[in-house]
């Protein structure tokens, strides 16, 4: 995932300076949501 956002990055800042904020903002917020979620589901598994 890192190396896919590292080689995209170049091209939009360059196609589209205002369509990357908005982009890695909801990408982040995307990776934020599923950690926490992904955790609890796998120490509930670990538990049971």
């Amino acid at each position: 995932m890192a190396l896919m956002a590292k080689a995209r990055k170049p091209v939009r800042g360059v196609d589209a300076p205002s369509v990357r904020p908005t982009a890695y903002a909801a990408w982040l917020v995307a990776v934020v949501l599923s950690v926490p979620v992904f955790v609890v589901l796998s120490v509930i598994d670990w538990i049971w």
